[in-house]
């Protein structure tokens, strides 16, 4: 019974990940960013998707199966959360990065400000 309901929890973060990650993909794609930091993840998405298929297919008294599926599904589940962990902190990367790009806008319309406003004391003046 816990093998099935591993499968199935396993079964359900997959399902649940791959749209996002996808979305991901393509917001990559659009603003041109390295696709090579989602692949990892992708690739493993995709061995997992697999490894669950053979699960579903293991019968009820196959316990050898089962216990080289469990250790499959353990490993995979530990190294699904390094990925993840890693996407975490591209995101960090990412935000930080965006933060700056604001922060040079910002400044870029200060000093846009700054000559429209000299500009319209010139102007006053003269």
């Amino acid at each position: 019974m816990m093998f099935k309901v591993h499968v199935r929890d396993v079964k359900l973060t997959l399902d649940c990940l791959k749209p996002v990650i996808d979305e991901i993909s393509e917001y990559n794609k659009v603003l041109n960013q390295p696709m090579d930091e989602l692949q990892d993840l992708q690739l493993h998405i995709e061995e997992g998707r697999d490894l669950v298929r053979k699960c579903s297919k293991v019968g009820a008294w196959s316990f050898c199966k089962k216990y080289r599926y469990t250790t499959q599904l353990h490993r995979h589940d530990k190294l699904l959360h390094t990925l993840l962990h890693l996407l975490e902190l591209q995101k960090t990367r990412d935000i930080r990065e965006t933060l700056v790009s604001v922060r040079n806008i910002e400044t870029v319309v200060q000093r846009i400000e700054g000559n429209i406003c000299v500009r319209q004391n010139q102007s006053e003046t003269n």
